[in-house]
């Protein structure tokens, strides 16, 4: 039993990267390196903690400091803090899948940045847990590496972007990544994406400041990753793969459902891989949705589709994140029954990682 009465799965945390971690790349991709960190500077030069430093706002802009996000010790600290038993670990995205279409690059950034992960991991293996960086680029390289990742480093998943440049998750080029993650049996999480660098852009290229580019690719960015695995057919063609759509928080997702229900209804010749609404695909207890702690529309969601989609995010340590109270918010909410505390904090996360 947790600190707040629950045992507690963190399903989106951040962090684990080792301090410099880059420099163990290979010798040949230093200057790569070097011209990615000024292309990174340039893209993020409006983000809170990275370009911007002080805000009027609620925004954390040192969160990113926290030591927890790069030493161990410090993260299974916080996460005592917190009350948070274990946690699944994203790394940053900056468009390391495809690393300025370089396919070589891609792989070996990949490679280097998981590997330094699994060093984080092997402090507590048993509460510090990864998700796969992959280099989407070359699909075949990417199953390489997730085969790798799980077999070798006990990761518990793979992380995609909303979209991979020009194509939609749904191109049947990534189908054998989407296999081999249902062979293996671990969770595919579509999380973020949109302002990657060198990322084709849907509607970021719109807007000029963070706050609108931030606020609309995340929602925007599952919308099309749940249309995807849903209308696309991923789901249909691989009946036991896990999906999680992650750090776009919840509200959204009962108005898309109904509305792409609603228009296979009236056109479902236009899918003809799917036999059955989307919904009933999302809804088979395969998908996911994270939630942060104190979003007003969870009870919504939770309302609207049942108890087994949502998950719990920390979000730690990001600038919007509300640490150390996450688990404590949750746990507060009158608006949630205590079955449904105990599935978004524990259950359904065990059941998108398959953890013990």
């Amino acid at each position: 039993m947790g600190k707040f009465g629950y045992h507690v799965i963190d399903a989106d945390g951040h962090g684990g990267d080792l301090p410099d971690w880059q420099s163990r790349l290979p010798k040949e991709y230093a200057g790569h390196w070097e011209e990615r960190k000024k292309k990174i500077a340039k893209q993020f030069a409006n983000l809170i903690g990275v370009g911007v430093k002080e805000t009027k706002g609620k925004a954390r802009v040192d969160a990113g400091n926290r030591a927890g996000m790069t030493d161990p010790k410090a993260r299974i600290e916080d996460m005592d803090l917190e009350g948070i038993d274990q946690t699944v670990m994203f790394p940053g995205g900056a468009g390391e899948e495809w690393a300025g279409l370089d396919r070589g690059f891609a792989i070996a950034l990949c490679r280097t940045l998981n590997d330094a992960r699994a060093e984080f991991l092997r402090y507590d293996p048993k509460r510090l847990k990864s998700v796969a960086k992959l280099p989407m680029i070359d699909p075949e390289a990417a199953v390489a590496e997730l085969r790798r990742c799980v077999t070798e480093h006990g990761m518990v998943g793979m992380v995609t972007p909303q979209h991979v440049r020009d194509k939609n998750l749904d191109d049947p080029s990534f189908d054998v990544v989407w296999r081999t993650a249902e062979e293996l049996g671990v969770a595919v999480c579509v999380h973020g994406g949109g302002q990657a660098i060198d990322q084709v852009p849907v509607g970021v290229d719109r807007w000029s400041t963070r706050l609108e580019v931030h606020a609309f690719t995340h929602p925007v960015g599952q919308m099309m990753a749940v249309m995807a695995f849903t209308v696309g057919g991923i789901l249909h063609r691989f009946p036991k793969l896990r999906v999680a759509f992650l750090e776009a928080n919840t509200g959204w997702l009962p108005f898309w459902l109904d509305r792409l229900d609603e228009h296979w209804e009236l056109t479902p010749e236009q899918a003809p891989i799917i036999d059955r609404k989307p919904s009933e695909y999302f809804l088979s207890g395969r998908c996911f949705v994270g939630a942060d702690p104190d979003e007003r529309g969870v009870a919504h969601v939770v309302n609207a589709l049942g108890e087994d989609v949502v998950v719990y995010a920390s979000d730690y340590c990001h600038w919007d994140c509300a640490f150390p109270d996450t688990v404590k918010i949750v746990t507060e909410r009158t608006d949630i029954s205590q079955s449904a505390k105990r599935k978004i904090l524990l259950d359904n996360a065990r059941r998108l990682y398959a953890v013990a």
